[in-house]
């Protein structure tokens, strides 16, 4: 279990007045906790990481955007994954827990890789207690930072900040993209906002998609968006190769310019949503005559 609140997650909190943009970083944690196990390489490892990822967007509390990160790893337990566990735990299930591609624990590093993490098995209650410990902890926070900004504003806008590599089809292919923003093919954002940060991006350079098979978005835009009551998130991925050298996990010279404009984008785009309109309030239907 962790020691603290600091060991799961940081939040960086503007000074007032707040935005009704909301930002975190689940995957950028780098503090391994002393119980992970793993048999893999660290430096394998540390690949699974949106390294740099909290140094890019530190920029968001000065304009007014609540920044939530993970200090733990993803690889350890990843907070955009549906929490499968918790009710077969409360079942009173005790079997092992098989690690695959696309849930809360991973077999292997990256998909791309060879490696496997665990050379041991891992029990249900295991699993659980990372869940309860870590995971549940992340979304907590991060739900109560998205009500209290939509309490303000009438509306919340997420973004969930990820980095994504520079090949996809495990390798296979050169990623087109410099950056990708998912709605989970448009059920987690309103159209208007998605195209004002794709036009931003683009008037910087950039080529950008949206919803792009296997970028389109998971479990925490699945979680906050709901365009009806004022919620809208979007997924943004970033191109490693824009910042990072992706075999040494360190950053490169032009993760600065790549910040700058950002910065500059994400000031843009906080005025948009900021000056949008609040939406009009719910009409529940009139009670039955008595």
């Amino acid at each position: 279990m962790p020691r603290d609140m600091h060991d799961i997650l940081r939040v960086d909190l503007p000074a007032a007045p707040s935005s009704c943009v909301v930002a975190d970083s689940p995957h950028s944690g780098c503090e391994y906790p002393d119980d992970f196990g793993y048999a893999c390489d660290f430096s394998e490892l540390r690949k699974a990481e949106d390294a740099g990822l909290d140094s890019l967007y530190d920029f968001l509390p000065s304009l007014g955007v609540p920044f939530l990160q993970a200090q733990f790893p993803r690889s350890y337990i990843d907070p955009n994954r549906r929490d499968t566990v918790s009710e077969r735990h409360a079942r009173g299930e005790d079997a092992t827990y098989h690690p695959s591609d696309g849930e809360l624990l991973r077999d292997k590093c990256t998909p791309r890789s060879a490696q496997k993490i665990y050379a041991r098995s891992l029990s249900l209650k295991e699993v659980f207690n990372r869940v309860a410990g870590y995971y549940q902890p992340y979304h907590d926070r991060l739900a109560a930072l998205l009500d209290d900004a939509c309490e303000r504003h009438g509306r919340v806008i997420h973004l969930n900040c990820h980095s994504m590599p520079s090949t996809t089809h495990r390798g296979k292919r050169q990623n087109k993209y410099d950056f990708i923003l998912g709605t989970r093919d448009g059920e987690s954002c309103s159209p208007t906002i998605v195209k004002e940060l794709k036009r931003l991006l683009e008037e910087k350079g950039y080529k950008v998609g949206v919803d792009v098979p296997g970028f389109r978005g998971a479990e925490i835009i699945r979680r906050s968006g709901h365009p009806v009551a004022g919620r809208h998130a979007i997924q943004v991925e970033v191109n490693r190769k824009l910042y990072m050298d992706e075999d040494a996990v360190t950053p490169l010279p032009a993760m600065a310019k790549l910040r700058d404009d950002l910065k500059d984008v994400m000031a843009s785009f906080v005025k948009f949503c900021d000056a949008l309109p609040k939406p009009p309030a719910p009409k529940w239907p009139k009670p039955p005559a008595l």
